[in-house]
């Protein structure tokens, strides 16, 4: 399962070994000035859905309300989330982006709240 860290002046997304070859990539390293915000949600699954992988080609693997891994275009506009989402976890993080390579990242985790503390304190 994915996990999320605060390591320095960076959030590090880092990937299981079955993540990162279905999402094709690998951890994810986000610099912390580009966070506007943390959230945790319900359902993450919910948020991937009805998005359409990136280009025609698969870049990660997304089966509607199961799983999504990888890099997803966030509505109309070319910009790009990174998701890490299991669908049988309740629970997960929302973060969202600004002047990074992704707009936003969200992760299934078991614990969100207490990544939350983790990261924005």
């Amino acid at each position: 399962m994915a996990n999320i860290a605060r390591e320095g002046n960076e959030i590090v997304l880092k990937l299981s070994t079955g993540e990162r070859i279905m999402a094709m990539h690998r951890d994810v390293r986000v610099p912390l000035s580009a966070v506007k915000s943390v959230h945790a949600v319900d359902e993450p699954i919910r948020r991937i859905q009805g998005l359409k992988p990136r280009n025609s080609k698969v870049w990660g693997g997304y089966w509607p309300g199961w799983f999504a891994y990888g890099a997803f275009f966030d509505g109309a506009v070319r910009r790009l989330l990174f998701a890490a989402v299991n669908g049988r976890k309740p629970r997960g993080l929302e973060i969202t982006l600004d002047g990074a390579k992704y707009t936003r990242l969200i992760l299934s985790l078991d614990h969100p709240d207490a990544a939350k503390t983790a990261l924005t304190d």
